[in-house]
């Protein structure tokens, strides 16, 4: 196992620098995603379906991936992030109206002239409270639906667009090295682990800590070097999907004011897990008392017009901002007077520019459906936990990595070696815990097999080897602290 496991990764490192030196003036997310789907698939024709049942280890006999398997992969895909991919669609066709109206255009050009000289400190203020946010809320893509905004912002500063990705979404994924209450698979972990939320919470707020001022110390640094100044390319309306329309005069930007406002309050009431997390009761006790509110004898209104599917404050999926941003569009198409057929038009062209996002989105699953379709984690898990005869977190912190590059679902992770871990490794449970979430957050933002990576890097435009350059020193510093912790705490 060990020699294969060797050649395995052997091939997928040359693979690797083979593509990182191809001089290519083209996008390269697509290639990154092929090799990397090429390498979960080589993999599954040498490694075993293997399981884990508690501390006991089981395989099944090879379960390799075919020609003939290739669609189904892309179905399951799909199917696997079909929320998401609703999601990303009508984010677009939000910001496709919202583009089209001079409100807020207004409000965007109002911005950026007021925060002219004072460019650096919102960048780094709107970084650090993207990660924030991301380390506490449930949801990573929920917070995309601000980022088109403050990219148009940023861009009209004058901002390169690598600086405004390190600001957006490169935030959001610093915020998942140090998931506190957030992401979006810590409860699955957890439950399979048999942890509780507070479990290793203090080592995670360590490093929570240490990925805000890493990271802002690294766009700090970023932003005072010369080579920050951006070609004239960057500023323009090719690079910014949703550039602003021009206005002329003075045009009211309070409409859209309020629709964010609204947006914002719904963020973070719906995807703060407050009875869960907090234990505060307020919004589970209010949604009981306004879906069972009687008009007359039986006729429960308020339950009708929400619909069978509407969760209380804390326990919302990614559809319930679908539907806000549906209603939202509505507001702002009927607000900014829109003919109906320009409605559908503006909403269209906007969903439309993110068919390329939504593509890599798929592909960054077809790679967790390899590993999901023909589970050989739990073979390289058997083995890598078999070097030592105790739990060692050096092996475990790589170990974990290698997973999460291949795993899009932490909560997954849990379910392929969760009980294991509980089962021999007890007494150090919320170590490993703590190192399976930093990592994942790690692979998240350094690995091109993220989701929310690999959007953002279409969005704007960027190759991952321009991220890859500008983010690696981040990584190194956040793998170190992990290994740092781990030590103090184990031994």
């Amino acid at each position: 196992m060990g020699i294969i496991i060797g050649i395995v990764l052997i091939l997928a490192v040359a693979a690797f620098f083979a593509v990182m030196t191809c001089k290519s003036k083209h996008s390269d997310l697509f290639r990154w995603l092929l090799i990397a789907i090429f390498v979960a698939i080589c993999i599954t024709w040498v490694v075993p379906y293997g399981y884990f049942n508690g501390a006991t280890y089981g395989e099944v006999a090879m379960k390799r991936i075919g020609l003939a398997d290739l669609p189904s992969l892309l179905y399951y895909a799909a199917y696997f992030g079909l929320t998401t991919i609703i999601y990303l669609f009508i984010l677009g066709g939000f910001y496709g109206i919202l583009s089209k109206t001079k409100s807020y255009s207004a409000l965007v050009s109002k911005i950026a002239k007021k925060l002219k000289g004072k460019e650096n400190i919102f960048m780094v203020v709107t970084s650090s409270v993207i990660i924030i946010l991301s380390s506490l809320l449930k949801s990573t893509f929920a917070l995309l639906v601000f980022v088109p905004f403050i990219v148009s912002i940023l861009l009209s500063m004058g901002q390169s667009k690598l600086t405004t990705f390190a600001v957006t979404f490169g935030s959001i994924l610093a915020g998942l090295c140090g998931a506190t209450y957030g992401s979006d698979g810590l409860y699955f972990l957890n439950y399979y682990m048999s942890t509780e939320l507070t479990s290793g919470l203090s080592y995670r707020a360590i490093i929570a800590a240490c990925a805000l001022v890493a990271y802002e110390g690294l766009l700090i640094f970023k932003l005072t070097r010369k080579s920050n100044k951006k070609a004239k390319e960057d500023s323009s309306s090719e690079v910014d999907p949703y550039s602003a329309v021009e206005v002329k005069g003075k045009v009211s930007t309070w409409p859209i004011i309020v629709v964010f406002s609204i947006l914002f309050v719904y963020l973070v009431l719906g995807y703060t897990a407050w009875m869960t997390n907090w234990k505060i009761e307020i919004f589970a006790n209010f949604h009981k008392w306004i879906t069972e509110l009687k008009i007359g004898k039986e006729f429960t209104l308020f339950s009708y017009i929400l619909g069978s599917g509407a969760v209380e404050f804390g326990k919302f999926e990614i559809t319930a901002l679908v539907s806000m941003l549906m209603v939202l569009s509505a507001v702002v198409a009927f607000m900014s007077k829109f003919k109906f057929q320009e409605f559908l038009t503006s909403f269209g062209e906007g969903a439309k520019k993110m068919l390329k996002p939504v593509c890599l989105f798929v592909l960054v699953y077809v790679v967790f459906i390899v590993a999901y379709t023909s589970p050989f984690i739990p073979a390289l898990s058997n083995w890598a936990f078999g070097l030592t005869k105790t739990f060692n977190p050096y092996i475990t912190s790589v170990l974990a990595f290698i997973t999460s590059i291949f795993h899009a679902d932490l909560g997954y992770t849990g379910y392929a070696v969760g009980g294991f871990i509980n089962a021999s490794y007890a007494s150090d449970i919320t170590l490993v815990q703590t190192i399976y979430v930093a990592t994942y957050g790690l692979a998240q933002i350094l690995m091109p097999v993220s989701g929310v990576l690999m959007v953002g890097l279409s969005y704007l435009k960027i190759d991952y080897k321009q991220w890859f350059k500008y983010i690696w020193m981040f990584a190194a510093v956040m793998f170190a602290v992990l290994l740092i912790l781990a030590t103090i705490v184990y031994y």
